[in-house]
């Protein structure tokens, strides 16, 4: 039509293209987002070392170190949201120094890690039927009396405990002198049916006894998430 401009209608049509175009692909970002975020990149993180030392009782200088921890997240071989994956490595020390009133009889260092989960969902899931019940009675599915034309709709549901907190040691050693170490590297630390972060926070500990007195040292790392 003279006179006409076929602009606007041109921009507009390019809009809707645009717009169409973002409502197909902000889904699939979205999924990818979710995707990485669940099963996670290969990752190492260092963990700042910690140390702790008393005097016994019995006069003795007894110190423990946790030192050289770090942890390399992995994504999980099940591909599983509900399992972390990884391996961690740490070392422990224990020194004993001073002048104590009566030597040490026996003690032990101990390396190890407390482990949380927020949710466990270890009870497993459970797969049923559940009905969109109809109109007419008639038809029973499950036990639940639904219409003539009720509809059979698979469910899936499970039941989540409480988080917990576990404590797994790694090593012991019986100490022979006044010194002493467990050096653990690469060691995995995998934990499956949890639902939600896992934290995970490192420990090393020092026992004496001597004939006055018994006398437990533990130090503990900063808490860190698998």
């Amino acid at each position: 039509m003279p006179g006409h401009d076929p602009a606007p209608a041109e921009n507009s049509r390019q809009e809707q293209v645009r717009m169409r175009s973002f409502a197909v692909a902000f889904p699939c970002l979205v999924a990818a987002t979710l995707v990485a975020g669940t099963f996670g990149t290969a990752s190492a993180d260092p963990v700042a070392d910690t140390s702790r030392e008393v005097v016994t009782d019995d006069g003795w200088q007894v110190r423990v170190s946790k030192v050289a921890e770090n942890l390399d997240r992995v994504p999980n071989l099940a591909e599983s949201p509900f399992t972390r994956e990884g391996f961690v490595g740490l070392k422990a020390i224990a020194d004993i120094t001073g002048h104590g009133r009566v030597p040490v009889d026996s003690g032990s260092v101990t390396v190890g890690y407390q482990i949380g989960c927020q949710v466990d969902v270890s009870n497993g899931m459970t797969v049923g039927l559940s009905a969109a019940i109809g109109p007419n009675v008639g038809i029973s599915v499950g036990g639940v009396n639904a219409g003539g034309s009720a509809l059979a709709i698979p469910s899936v549901s499970f039941s989540p405990k409480p988080g917990t907190i576990t404590t797994v040691p790694l090593g012991t050693k019986q100490l022979t002198g006044a010194h002493a170490s467990i050096t653990v590297d690469q060691v995995q630390i995998k934990v499956d049916a949890c639902m939600g972060p896992v934290s995970l926070r490192s420990y090393a500990a020092v026992s004496t006894s001597t004939a006055d007195a018994d006398t437990y040292v533990a130090v503990y790392g900063d808490p860190i998430w698998l």
